[in-house]
């Protein structure tokens, strides 16, 4: 961050870099035409200074709201996933999801995922369910595809109540729905995704 300055200041810092002769003594006297000049391109830098302090500001997505539409276009939203959010912090948490999940391949990248949509949810590999003996529900699965399958564990409080397939159409969106649709995207091509909830 750049530190701020009034119109003084910054005058009296421009002054500094004129030399100390006598073409150049009115510099620092207020009344005269010299300083005015000075004031005057004193302002222009201070516009220099704020709009850097905005850029920098919202370079950061977690203050971002001069450059969110930037974030979203460079992360690809919208997405067969995401939309654009009414509301920033929705807008930011997203931005936030496709960045975090551009390369996820790993337990904590997929358990950093779920709590950034506010789930506390552990990854595991799907062997622990698929060998004797057997821990409920089994996942019947062959021994050269178990590498390849990741169990997702989430709070059985979110296990959806209705119809267990996925329909082409929304009904309606909920940051559960967000993580099985953003899990399914961003896995790794040859492997399967289980949603145990426990």
């Amino acid at each position: 961050m750049i530190e701020n300055r009034t119109q003084q200041e910054q005058a009296r810092v421009l002054a500094n870099y004129l030399r100390n002769d006598n073409l150049h003594e009115a510099k620092n006297k207020e009344n005269s035409n010299l300083y005015k000049v000075l004031v005057g391109l004193a302002e222009g830098w201070l516009d220099f200074r704020n709009n850097a302090n905005d850029i920098i500001d919202n370079y950061n997505i977690n203050n971002s709201l001069l450059l969110i539409d930037e974030w979203e276009k460079a992360v690809g939203i919208p997405d067969n996933v995401f939309s654009v959010a009414s509301d920033i912090e929705t807008r930011r948490r997203n931005v936030l999801l496709k960045i975090a999940g551009s390369k996820a391949e790993t337990k904590e990248q997929f358990e950093r995922i779920g709590e950034i949509l506010g789930f506390n949810i552990q990854v595991e590999p799907a062997f622990k369910y698929s060998k004797f003996t057997y821990t409920f529900p089994v996942l019947l699965v062959s021994e050269t595809s178990i590498p390849f399958v990741i169990v997702i564990n989430i709070d059985k409080s979110l296990k959806p109540n209705g119809f267990p397939f996925t329909f082409t159409l929304n009904f309606s969106i909920n940051p559960a729905d967000i993580l099985k649709l953003f899990f399914n995207k961003i896995k790794p091509s040859n492997t399967i995704i289980v949603f145990r909830y426990v």
